[in-house]
């Protein structure tokens, strides 16, 4: 565990194309959320988890509440960033299931070791970058986002990198699983990912 690191989870979307809550969700009979504090916890001696205005959840882990609402990511990585009171802040989403302490410590290695860029964002095997498993200098990062989400209601997370110029990085760097990014946004993913 590393006193540079706070962990964020991300979970204040709306889980409209789900249906339901993705935190409760279970794989091998652990929830979404029970995964992604245990990946997270193995580097961040605080955890912490980022919810929308509305929500409720039954959690013994701190909650932060997005400050600008229906914001969507940008939201939830601003209230995290403005909570953040350690040099880093490691983002987590919810439906990133498939994260794991292994590849969360080798992301934060790269974080320490990257002292002049403000971020460390994997890039998928697509190319796309993944901004929501990824390490932000909270100082650094909370200005330009808090700029931008006050001039532009409808910012993107890729707008946001844009501003931050990020140090990216391949998550085979992360993980040998070539899933370790797979993102649970419909129930036929959710589907693909209890019958693999």
């Amino acid at each position: 565990m590393d006193s540079n690191f706070t962990g964020f989870i991300l979970a204040g979307g709306k889980s409209s194309r789900m249906g339901v809550d993705k935190f409760a969700l279970l794989i091998d009979g652990e929830s979404f959320l029970t995964r992604t504090a245990g990946a997270l916890a193995g580097v961040c001696p605080t955890v912490k988890i980022v919810l929308n205005q509305t929500q409720t959840i039954e959690t013994n882990l701190p909650t932060v509440r997005d400050i600008y609402p229906e914001r969507g990511a940008n939201g939830g990585i601003h209230a995290a960033l403005a909570n953040c009171e350690t040099k880093f802040a490691v983002i987590l989403a919810i439906d990133l299931p498939l994260v794991d302490r292994q590849a969360i410590e080798n992301l934060a290695r790269l974080a320490l070791a990257a002292n002049k860029f403000p971020a460390v964002v994997p890039s998928q095997k697509d190319g796309k970058p993944q901004p929501l498993c990824a390490v932000y200098r909270a100082r650094y990062c909370l200005p330009p986002l808090e700029k931008l989400l006050m001039e532009n209601n409808t910012a993107s997370v890729r707008d946001f990198l844009a501003l931050i110029n990020p140090k990216y990085i391949s998550a085979e760097r992360l993980s040998e699983s070539e899933n370790l990014l797979f993102n649970i946004n419909y129930p036929e993913d959710f589907h693909k990912l209890t019958n693999r």
